[in-house]
């Protein structure tokens, strides 16, 4: 993350010299007006301006006055050489040209979704079939703009994906946990091919309104492929296998930890990882695909084999330590008392006594034999013996610290639901 935030910051101070030597230049050199007719060629106009290609412009002599508009063309072909012609290093050409490119097909399709009509006396299918037109001029829209990306740049970019990562936090929690094994250009590349794919599946599946025939599964599966195709092509095996294993981690792995009363190494946590990536496919589940060329009894037989396969790596005396960090009821035992010494064995008696007083309570709430007054009282006698049982198991000093933090819950699941007030009449 040092090299990101170094390069980062290395990028912004020399695309702020750059703006201070135009600014300086415009002003001695350019005529009133022309740098804000210059801004609206630049960002409306360019791609849609029917003019004849020229010649791209070479650098400026040293001696002769440096015009910014010598640059800009109304064709981004001509543009992007331009910029390339005069030394602009590759990242800011890059920049440049995605914000530019951003902002005029972000006009186009603002533009498409205001037009509107009074479509109240249609008939249903009209208006459906209107919708699903607009859907499909939207789609052509953008992938308008990737294919102009890939001519200008010689690769499929996102503005957005990049925008999100230096912008909102994303460098510093996503990336850093995910891709903290990679360099600053495959940090980009990555992010950037997952935003491009997560979007395929978006619109693939808006412009089919949720039926998707054989046809439309293969199409998923091919757009799978590819997302791990073009992953690869920037990460060696290795490295992808890391991915896998760091995105199978963050599903539900989090209750693995000495705080939830697992004790656990990290290569047994990476092991795990492994474990759970082998049996899920988690690079479906990355771009929203997983459920939808997936069933769910498919999906449910991997959970299953994961199951065992764990419960034989950590073995029958560790695996039911996973099983109760995996509920919330034994996390607030464990935590509530984690500095007064409660032994082990004690913790896991509270539990279960903890479990059985709660199923002992929905059987009472739900005995339709037993009046309301009956079932109060029920509940009442079961929460007395309850708390007084989580006393003498836990000890006096560790049940007050649990029921300090946790004792309003408890009260609760072992009483009847509030009853709802009616409105006093008027």
């Amino acid at each position: 993350m040092r090299s990101f935030l170094a390069l980062s910051l290395s990028l912004a101070l020399t695309g702020v010299l750059l703006v201070m030597n135009l600014a300086l230049l415009r002003s001695a050199g350019a005529p009133a007006g022309a740098v804000q007719e210059r801004q609206a060629v630049v960002t409306t106009l360019r791609p849609a301006r029917p003019t004849p290609p020229s010649e791209p412009v070479p650098a400026p002599a040293a001696a002769a006055p440096f015009h910014w508009r010598a640059v800009e063309s109304a064709d981004y072909a001509i543009y992007a050489a331009n910029l390339r012609a005069i030394g602009t290093p590759p990242v800011v050409v890059r920049d440049i040209l995605l914000a530019d490119l951003e902002k005029h097909f972000a006009e186009r399709r603002a533009a498409l979704e205001e037009e509107k009509e009074d479509t109240f006396w249609q008939p249903a299918d009209e208006r459906d079939a209107r919708a699903r037109a607009r859907a499909l001029q939207l789609h052509a829209l953008e992938l308008e703009k990737r294919d102009l990306t890939r001519q200008l740049l010689g690769a499929e970019l996102s503005f957005k994906a990049l925008q999100e990562m230096r912008e909102r936090g994303f460098a510093h929690a996503i990336v850093e946990i995910l891709f903290g094994f990679t360099g600053l250009p495959q940090i980009d590349h990555l992010i950037t091919v997952h935003h491009l794919r997560e979007a395929d599946v978006s619109s693939f599946l808006a412009l089919r309104e949720g039926i998707l025939l054989d046809e439309d599964l293969a199409a998923l599966r091919s757009l799978r492929e590819r997302f791990e195709a073009e992953l690869a092509r920037q990460i060696v095996p290795t490295e992808l296998e890391e991915l896998r294993c760091r995105l199978a981690a963050l599903d539900n792995l989090s209750a693995l930890r000495q705080t939830n009363g697992v004790p656990i190494t990290g290569p047994e946590l990476r092991e795990i990882a492994r474990l759970r990536a082998d049996t899920r496919d988690f690079l479906a589940r990355a771009i929203q695909l997983e459920e939808h060329i997936y069933p769910e009894e498919s999906r449910q037989q991997g959970d299953a084999a994961f199951e065992e396969l764990l419960r034989r790596f950590l073995g029958a005396d560790r695996y039911p330590d996973v099983v109760r960090a995996r509920d919330q009821t034994f996390v607030e035992l464990f935590q509530s008392t984690a500095q007064l010494g409660v032994p082990k064995s004690a913790l896991v008696e509270a539990h279960a006594a903890r479990a059985t007083a709660a199923r002992q309570a929905q059987e009472i709430r739900a005995d339709e034999a037993l009046s309301t007054e009956e079932r109060a009282l029920l509940l009442a006698t079961l929460r007395a013996t309850t708390t007084d049982r989580l006393a003498r198991t836990l000890g006096p000093a560790a049940f007050t610290a649990y029921a300090k933090s946790h004792g309003q819950s408890l009260t609760n699941a072992l009483s009847l639901p509030p009853q709802r007030r009616r409105p006093a009449a008027p």
